[in-house]
């Protein structure tokens, strides 16, 4: 972990400088638990717990594939904004007939709907 003169020499404020060290503090807690769990489903029932390189390394892993990996609601979202795309498309370019104006405004609607859902589940 960095000293708060480095983060000050880096140009932290203040409050980054708290939120650097709380985020820090909490992903060390959280690498720490995944570590000892990882050490205790590999170790025999008799022995004594070890937590070894690997161990940490697949607990480090875990959350970069946890950021990675897309819920199946992210993906057909964003299959539901290409179709709502494509349907704005044909509407707009149909705005003359009586369905191409309803469809660009629904469809346009939609894909925002979707899009804002998919952003929001990421976090």
């Amino acid at each position: 972990m960095k000293t708060e003169p480095e983060l000050q020499n880096a140009g932290f404020t203040a409050a980054g400088i708290e939120r650097y060290e709380n985020s820090t503090t909490a992903y060390c807690d959280q690498l720490f638990t995944r570590s000892v769990q990882n050490g205790k489903n590999d170790k025999a029932p008799d022995a004594r717990i070890e937590v070894t390189y690997e161990h940490v390394r697949a607990a480090a892993d875990s959350f970069i594939r946890r950021r990675q990996e897309a819920n199946w609601l992210q993906i057909w979202c964003q299959v539901g904004e290409y179709v709502s795309a494509v349907c704005a498309g044909v509407g707009g370019g149909n705005l003359s007939q009586g369905w191409g104006t309803p469809l660009l405004v629904s469809s346009t609607a939609i894909g925002v709907i979707l899009f804002i859902i998919r952003v929001t589940q990421k976090r």
